[in-house]
């Protein structure tokens, strides 16, 4: 079943934004400590199956490969959050209006070379999809998608829309998709009520 599931043609979607999620994986990061969402190789297995990037039997076939190598599944978390931390670091430069660095680029270029080719697209239901030959046991390949929004959003005029939350605690990517492009805030319910109250608090303070 393992081999079968990997060795035939796979779907993979091409997803706006994924790497935004990606990045998001850690959060609150101007706190100390951040909130780390992917704790161990397993939890970047699950984060992947939530968003349902591939079928659920050759997710299942790459979690029992990986389960029977725990050195090369250690190597591959490392792998994938350091692909996570480069993500982040190159849409936090971008959102500040500065370039990012070429070690960043050149992880995501590194990366983006051993992801299957995107070359046959396949109608779904949900929409397209690009058709890949086969899915190897690779971070690389798990996290194509992922790696396709980046060069994606990279080289689209969304770029200029890519934001990081004003607030400093919180530093959440995300794109600003509103009229006037002025959206500061992750979440106005969240981030956005707490700087209103906070400002309402040094006014009053000030009064």
């Amino acid at each position: 079943m393992v081999a079968s599931a990997l060795e035939r043609p796979t779907l993979l979607p091409a997803r706006p934004d994924l790497c935004l999620d990606y990045a998001n994986t850690r959060y609150w990061r101007g706190t100390e400590p951040a909130t780390e969402e992917l704790r161990t190789f397993d939890d970047v297995l699950a984060w992947h199956g939530s968003k349902q990037i591939v079928a659920a039997d050759a997710m299942a076939a790459l979690a029992a490969w990986w389960r029977e190598r725990p050195r090369q599944a250690d190597g591959a978390f490392a792998e994938a959050l350091a692909l996570r931390e480069a993500l982040y670091r190159i849409f936090s430069a971008t959102s500040q209006a500065a370039q990012p660095s070429e070690t960043d680029l050149d992880a995501l270029n590194r990366a983006l070379a051993r992801t299957p080719s995107r070359a046959h697209l396949r109608h779904t239901d949900t929409g397209y999809a690009w058709q890949v030959p086969r899915l190897r046991p690779a971070v690389t390949d798990l996290l194509a998608p992922v790696l396709w929004s980046a060069a994606d959003l990279l080289t689209n005029s969304r770029l200029a829309r890519v934001r990081r939350c004003a607030n400093d605690k919180c530093l959440f990517l995300f794109v600003d998709d509103s009229r006037n492009g002025t959206r500061r805030w992750c979440s106005m319910s969240m981030c956005g009520n707490r700087a209103k109250a906070h400002r309402h608090y040094v006014k009053t303070k000030q009064a």
